[in-house]
């Protein structure tokens, strides 16, 4: 069933969040957050968000761009963002740190910048975790006691990752991130990959058909996709440029119709079959105004 045409309306509304101790902050002033709402139909703000997510151990960053905003407190009292982005009746919802926030060139075309992290995931990933369990143990136990340890939301794994358990014991003591590298080296014959999506850790096993979430089917593509060859697996991988499609995520699966191939580029370079590509990396570029609306996933093939 393709999108509807109603759904192209494009919405990003922001809810900027100031620490409630911030001591630049009088403290008979009731600490409210500064609201941008984007009606679905209408005149809206100029407003562009950017952001790259991948299965990397790093940390998800994400840019807001709004241009003509007047505020009459410091930008530097507001520590988050809250962002409701996507089509009219297709939206998510993005959280992050701000890291820095700042004004270019004042003016009615002046833009305001604010660069953010996703979620609490710098402290997240930076906080010092002690993992210590014998041969037998599941991912799943593993992971639990990560998620304690970090106090992230949930564990969210894959069908495939659900069954892995270990080979040898296991003792460490460090990082988050440095936890989540080592147990995807340590399950490296099966490829998973242990990684943060918002409040939540996440484990999958790629090229193995592994999914958390339903597949999403791609509608429209900007290219045809582009496959390669060559990575440590020997594996096929692909990049695709199309529209932005909100609530695809890491780890997720791509469906792309043999009929988006025809539609798009008629037999060349198509497909006579339905694809999947379990995404790896999604870079986003999505506007309000403007023809500023387009995604770049990469992954790999799920043969």
């Amino acid at each position: 069933m393709g999108i509807k045409s109603e759904q192209f309306n494009r919405i990003i509304s922001l809810r900027l969040n100031r620490a409630g101790n911030d001591k630049a902050i009088n403290a008979r002033e009731k600490v409210s957050p500064t609201c941008i709402i984007c009606p679905p139909k209408g005149r809206k703000p100029n407003i562009e968000i950017n952001g790259t997510w991948t299965t990397d151990v790093d940390l998800p960053a994400f840019n807001i761009a709004i241009k003509n905003l007047y505020l009459n407190i410091l930008t530097a009292q507001y520590t988050s963002v809250e962002v409701e982005v996507g089509y009219e009746g297709n939206t998510v919802v993005i959280n992050g740190d701000i890291l820095t926030m700042y004004q270019e060139t004042p003016g009615p075309e002046g833009r305001t910048i604010i660069q953010c992290v996703y979620g609490r995931m710098q402290q997240w990933l930076d906080a010092n975790v002690s993992l210590n369990y014998d041969a037998g143990t599941s991912l799943e136990d593993i992971l639990s006691s990560l998620k304690n340890s970090i106090k992230a939301d949930r564990v969210r794994t894959g069908n495939v990752a659900k069954t892995l358990t270990l080979k040898t014991p296991l003792q460490f003591d460090g990082k988050a991130r440095a936890a989540m590298s080592k147990l995807c080296e340590i399950f490296q014959e099966d490829r998973l990959a242990v990684f943060m999506v918002g409040m939540e850790i996440r484990a999958i096993c790629l090229t193995k058909g592994d999914f958390i979430e339903a597949p999403q089917v791609l509608q429209y593509m900007s290219a045809p996709p582009q496959e390669n060859t060559g990575d440590e697996a020997g594996s096929f991988y692909t990049t695709i440029t199309a529209p932005w499609m909100p609530k695809l995520s890491i780890g997720n699966i791509l469906e792309i119709p043999s009929r988006v191939y025809i539609r798009n580029y008629a037999t060349v370079g198509g497909s006579s079959k339905t694809q999947k590509i379990q995404v790896t990396s999604l870079s986003f570029h999505f506007g309000t105004t403007g023809g500023t609306n387009s995604m770049t996933v990469q992954g790999f093939i799920v043969r």
